[in-house]
């Protein structure tokens, strides 16, 4: 799937005539995609094939509101790398042999970002994330979410919806297969050409793992899966 933006490029959120035009259908592991309309079909966490080099980054450009931090009352959705320590040293250090190429952390408390989440009493969801570009078309994206309560099924809930309102998104079936001795939800579909995997479990109380693949066999879905500690 191909995203063509006239330029200027213009971040919706921030109105940064310097922003990057968005990946198409992002990898992006996190709920915070600045630069994205509130459809929820344009912040379905897809994992993206062709444009894994166009991350959009929250210290892009300015924000015309309030600015990304970690700590603190929420005021502003973001992530930058460091932001929270321990919820990145729940990722693997290293897969396939590799540092991730992206490792950052951040949270989410806007009622768009929050999206479905906010019908579960979800406020604040703090996040991190680790990229590894495995080959030109195909990746891996590990993360893990936590907020007060939350579960596997939540997170399944919203990625479910955004996959099944964007239109390049076939073939979608889900399954609730057991991972690591939790209840998980599974989505495998193809996004164009490329076949795709989200895997999302509960890890402990209050954290979600999940597991995001993009042109990759299940061989390296389960060796992805078996590397979180």
């Amino acid at each position: 799937m191909v995203v063509r933006v006239k330029a200027p490029v213009r971040d919706r959120r921030t109105r940064c005539h310097r922003a990057p035009p968005p990946p198409n259908r992002v990898w992006l592991y996190a709920l915070d995609m600045p630069g994205f309309g509130s459809n929820h079909s344009q912040r379905v966490l897809i994992v993206a094939v062709t444009a894994l080099a166009l991350i959009l980054s929250i210290a892009g450009c300015a924000s015309t509101g309030a600015s990304f931090s970690p700590n603190g009352p929420c005021l502003a959705d973001g992530r930058q790398a460091g932001a929270y320590p321990d919820l990145e040293g729940r990722l693997p250090r290293q897969f396939e042999g590799k540092a991730p190429d992206r490792l950052d952390s951040g949270r989410n408390c806007s009622d768009a970002n929050l999206d479905t989440l906010k019908a579960h009493g979800v406020h604040e969801l703090r996040f991190a994330g680790g990229l590894w570009q495995l080959a030109p078309e195909t990746g891996v994206t590990m993360a893990v979410f936590s907020a007060p309560g939350l579960q596997a099924d939540w997170l399944g809930e919203f990625y479910e919806a955004g996959a099944r309102a964007a239109s390049k998104v076939s073939n979608l079936t889900v399954s609730h297969p057991t991972v690591r001795g939790s209840a998980a939800v599974r989505m495998d579909y193809r996004d164009g050409q490329s076949p795709q995997t989200i895997v999302v479990w509960s890890a402990g109380p209050d954290i979600v793992h999940v597991v995001l693949t993009a042109g990759l066999p299940d061989r390296v879905v389960q060796e992805a899966i078996n590397s979180f500690a």
